[in-house]
């Protein structure tokens, strides 16, 4: 785990320099266009690679495709979040209402998944070497991911608004159980004893974790939901606090969910 921590804290560094280089020097909107679609289709890409490889190489890549199930549908978080990505950075208008639900989605959703990705990488875990490029490609993809998404807030595309974000959480939440649902469905109906998967779409059914049996999907969506409201009070609180929130909105956000009260007591 020690070699692990070290590559993820080697990523970061990259990943902090890479997001100072563009906020230092990408002012124009034309621009940070085209690097969000970059950067989410560099990650697609990547996640694909070693298929690529494969195919462009003559070996099986049939084999290959269906020993990794998440090739085949979005089986993971981090999956629908890289394609919901690429969704976002193609919008012609991102301050839209389905532009605002993409921007939170990918952001505040796929913050926490690809984290857990890097540190507690199930694919280094189960084999941990840092040889096996499918380790490298897993990774490495997740730090991508999270270089994409935190260019949202460079951008000016995450907005603090603690009724739209976990209104949008919670729709996340559930839309990611639907998708995982009908994976299962999927990989359900096409499963046989020579199956190299599990029937486990979002971790529905089971943790991927050893020893944390109880970790499922469902008891971390049941965790998620008041941790994301307490993240957006605070980051809320402090934006009215720095002036970035203006009284007539704070006003209005805290009365609707009832937290008017609350943020007195603080002050």
């Amino acid at each position: 785990m020690e070699k692990l921590l070290i590559f993820n804290l080697i990523l970061i560094a990259m990943i902090a320099f890479g997001l100072w280089l563009i906020k230092r020097f990408v002012k124009r909107e034309g621009t940070k266009n085209v690097i969000l679609i970059i950067a989410a289709a560099f990650t697609i890409v990547f996640h694909y690679s070693l298929l690529i490889f494969k195919l462009l190489s003559g070996e099986d890549a049939i084999v290959y495709l269906g020993e990794t199930p998440n090739l085949l549908l979005p089986i993971y978080p981090c999956n629908v979040v890289m394609w919901s990505a690429l969704i976002f950075a193609c919008l012609k208008n991102k301050k839209s209402k389905i532009g605002e639900f993409f921007s939170d989605y990918v952001f505040w959703f796929g913050l926490i998944s690809t984290l857990v990705g890097m540190f507690a990488n199930v694919d280094f875990i189960n084999n941990p070497t840092l040889a096996d490029y499918e380790n490298v490609k897993s990774i490495g993809a997740h730090a991508t991911l999270l270089f994409n998404l935190l260019l949202l807030p460079i951008f000016g595309y995450v907005k603090i608004d603690v009724v739209r974000n976990i209104k949008n959480i919670v729709i996340s939440i559930v839309m990611m159980a639907l998708i995982g649902g009908y994976c299962n469905l999927v990989f359900g109906a096409l499963v046989s004893e020579a199956a190299a998967y599990d029937v486990n779409s979002m971790f529905l059914i089971h943790s991927p974790f050893a020893g944390l049996d109880f970790l499922t999907y469902p008891v971390v969506a049941l965790i998620a939901v008041p941790v994301y409201l307490a993240i957006f009070v605070i980051c809320n609180l402090f934006a009215r606090k720095k002036g970035k929130l203006s009284d007539k909105d704070y006003d209005l956000v805290a009365e609707e969910i009832g937290l008017d009260r609350f943020y007195d007591t603080l002050e």
